[in-house]
């Protein structure tokens, strides 16, 4: 599978959100994997707020990052990263209203309106729920082992090791240190087929008093300013001119007395590429699957298969299918286009669906 990312920006967000482990505190030191992962799901279900320092490196040409993150109960948050060459520097905020990220570099910030219900997800969102939603993710496709305790950012840890059971997997091994007291992770390496990325606090202080204005950005005079809001980001209606000026030629599944095309849909992908959406129903307008196209960029990094994809051949093309819960999804790259199928109705079969895909006009 293929990840399109620009560095600092894909960075700053994940961090923005970073998984924590939260657990119950505990008077004993030595634990199996699973009694580990058991507290971990089992214990307190507080929010934590802390200040950090930390670093983050990878085995690549990106260089290394330096960070500095407050985090407070109540989902507000603050990072601030920096290249080590100092050539990138951004800074993101949460307010509570807000979520704006300036980029000093080029003296640009975004600035994307957060809903009540956006603000109760995060909030809600404890580090041991957070948790439990990784776990969940690689308690199949991984082996737990515990290494032992260490002291990271002179706190001490369970150091927790993650074996992925296949290789060529998105999430690969992953090594994790979890704060004793808070289950918080302060160290991690995370392994993708050849990317190796390690994240590791310096310095970590929780339950602060946070000083005034800390959640308050302040966007330099002159910059460049983009705001987003619900309805600029919802996608747009659009036409297959529209469609065609973007990616030239491209293909498309044809109508049928059983199958309607209900709507045709754009919005501004990652990098700046418009991604269209063909959305198809039934005679009776129930929704059937939806088919996402957009341009194939050369800044691409391959992450290998993700957990449950499988490799299969879509049109004669290299593709992957995978099922999790009641998402499926097909995916393929055909001529320089990148085409996502999403199965919306249970009552198609993947089968069926690679069927219709081998049967795709194309649009000139």
């Amino acid at each position: 599978m293929k990840i399109w990312i620009k560095p600092m920006i894909a960075i700053s967000f994940l961090l923005f959100f970073a998984i924590g482990l939260a657990a119950c505190n505990t008077e004993h030191n030595k634990f199996s994997p699973q009694e580990v992962v058991n507290a971990a799901l089992k214990g307190a279900d507080e929010q934590i707020d802390f200040y950090g320092e930390f670093t983050m490196k990878t085995n690549d040409d990106e260089g290394d990052y330096y960070g500095k993150q407050w985090v407070a109960k109540d989902g507000k948050r603050r990072i601030e990263m920096a290249s080590a060459d100092g050539a990138e520097e951004t800074i993101a905020v949460n307010d509570g209203t807000n979520m704006t990220m300036y980029d000093k570099a080029s003296n640009t910030a975004t600035i994307m309106a957060m809903t009540q219900e956006d603000m109760q997800l995060i909030s809600q969102q404890t580090p041991q729920q957070q948790a439990k939603k990784l776990l969940e993710l690689v308690k199949d496709s991984h082996d737990l082992l515990t290494v032992g305790s260490e002291k990271i950012a002179g706190r001490d840890t369970f150091h927790i090791s993650a074996k992925a059971k296949k290789g060529n997997t998105l999430i690969g091994d992953q090594e994790i240190w979890v704060d004793k007291e808070t289950w918080m992770v302060l160290k991690s390496i995370s392994k993708s087929t050849d990317l190796v990325m390690t994240q590791e606090f310096t310095k970590v202080e929780y339950d602060l008093e946070f000083e005034e204005g800390i959640f308050t950005l302040e966007i330099p005079e002159g910059a460049a300013v983009e705001t987003f809001d619900e309805e600029s980001m919802a996608p747009k209606e659009a036409t297959l001119e529209e469609v065609k000026a973007e990616l030239g030629t491209f293909h498309m599944v044809a109508e049928t007395d059983e199958m309607k095309l209900s709507s045709l849909t754009v919005m501004e992908g990652m990098e700046g590429r418009p991604e269209f959406s063909f959305d198809y129903t039934d005679e009776e307008g129930i929704p059937l699957f939806s088919i996402s196209v957009f341009k194939d960029l050369s800044n691409t990094v391959d992450f290998g298969a993700i957990a449950k994809e499988e490799q299969i051949t879509i049109r004669g093309q290299k593709g992957s299918k995978m099922e999790s819960g009641n998402f499926r999804l097909l995916n393929w790259v055909e001529d320089g286009v990148v085409y996502s199928v999403i199965l919306e109705n249970p009552t198609i079969e993947f089968d069926e669906m690679i069927e219709h895909l081998e049967e795709m006009k194309l649009v000139e």
